[in-house]
């Protein structure tokens, strides 16, 4: 489609996340771990929940405002996350290794309660019945498929993983996949922090949008941005997407993913706090332009409107409608947008 947006185009937010305690039956769970409590509550002032995370009403409190934020912005719609557990190579499932989970059921559940919402699920491909759930997933609607390989233990390029990466590539399901550093997760693989252990899954044919394109999550971690750019003029199939970034240690992989856009998709990573402040200091921002964007309580909108300030093309907002797989629900949805087409 042409790079100049028709004024009724919403945006997608690929990277929106799902988190609850499953006090009141969601099924999510999440350990807490005490060096992170500040940047939790942080986190929570910053999406404006004020319920403590112990409480029972917290999994609905979190959607409800989630819902909230998204009717006052600008978006057309967010896709939720799973996550699924933690599993060895040989498929025994970990969830004491599991610091979160978010199970596909409760986020196909909240999708079909709010049609804003598109479902991203999460397989772990070691599981037993790993094509069954895919399939099962497809059905309900599922837009795109999340993985966090150096997280849950995912090595793409294990054979036994073929086929379901093969089915991928035939449903037309995408797969979001955590690169580069992680802060609020453990990493159990190190080395599946690398883009480029995503060649095996793009070889199959899958299209593969490679979250926060590298980018490290602390400043004595690796920045994996080059791998990611080379690896993208490699294969056509593959994306990244600029959920996140905006910290200070991102400023190195922003300053390559904006001066080549191609292919980069728009996300926030919801409820992660974005920065104005450090686009600021770098002075990628002017004082009137941080002033304003200072302004924005929605945390949605902030990221939106940081990423159009930061001058990266229309592409990175109307290729989402292209990737995401054409369930009914984005069909519906592009057609609100204005594309009729792909």
């Amino acid at each position: 489609m042409s790079s100049h947006l028709t004024t009724n185009f919403r945006p997608i937010d690929l990277h929106v996340h799902v988190l609850g305690n499953g006090l009141a039956g969601s099924g999510c769970r999440v350990q807490r771990v005490w060096w992170q409590e500040p940047f939790v509550r942080m986190m929570a002032r910053s999406i404006g929940v004020n319920v403590s995370p112990d409480d029972v009403d917290l999994d609905e409190a979190y959607v409800r405002k989630l819902s909230s934020w998204l009717e006052e912005s600008s978006l057309a719609a967010v896709v939720l996350l799973a996550c699924d557990d933690v599993h060895q190579d040989d498929g025994v499932a970990r969830p004491d290794l599991s610091r979160i989970y978010v199970p596909n059921e409760y986020v196909l559940d909240l999708c079909r309660r709010e049609p804003r919402f598109l479902p991203g699920i999460s397989i772990h491909p070691a599981r037993e019945n790993a094509l069954d759930l895919l399939e099962a997933g497809v059905e309900a609607g599922a837009v795109l498929l999340k993985l966090l390989p150096c997280v849950q233990i995912v090595d793409p390029g294990l054979a036994r993983y073929r086929p379901f990466w093969k089915r991928m590539a035939e449903l037309q399901l995408p797969l979001l996949a955590h690169t580069g550093g992680e802060f609020s997760l453990p990493t159990y693989r190190p080395d599946l922090c690398d883009p480029l252990c995503l060649r095996p899954v793009l070889e199959q044919g899958v299209a593969v949008i490679a979250a926060h394109c590298g980018a490290p999550a602390l400043p004595w971690q690796r920045d994996f941005s080059r791998d990611f750019l080379e690896l993208r003029n490699a294969f056509p199939n593959l994306y990244g997407d600029i959920s996140a970034l905006s910290q200070p240690v991102h400023l190195k992989t922003l300053t390559r993913v904006r001066a080549s856009p191609e292919r980069i998709l728009y996300g926030s990573d919801y409820p992660v706090v974005t920065s104005v402040f450090w686009s600021r200091l770098f002075q990628w921002l002017s004082p009137s332009e941080a002033e304003r964007l200072w302004k924005i309580r929605n945390p949605l909108q902030r990221k939106l409107e940081l990423t159009r300030v930061l001058g990266f093309p229309d592409t990175i907002f109307s290729r989402v409608y292209e990737v995401l797989r054409q369930t009914s629900a984005v069909a519906k949805l592009r057609a609100k947008a204005g594309i009729l087409s792909l």
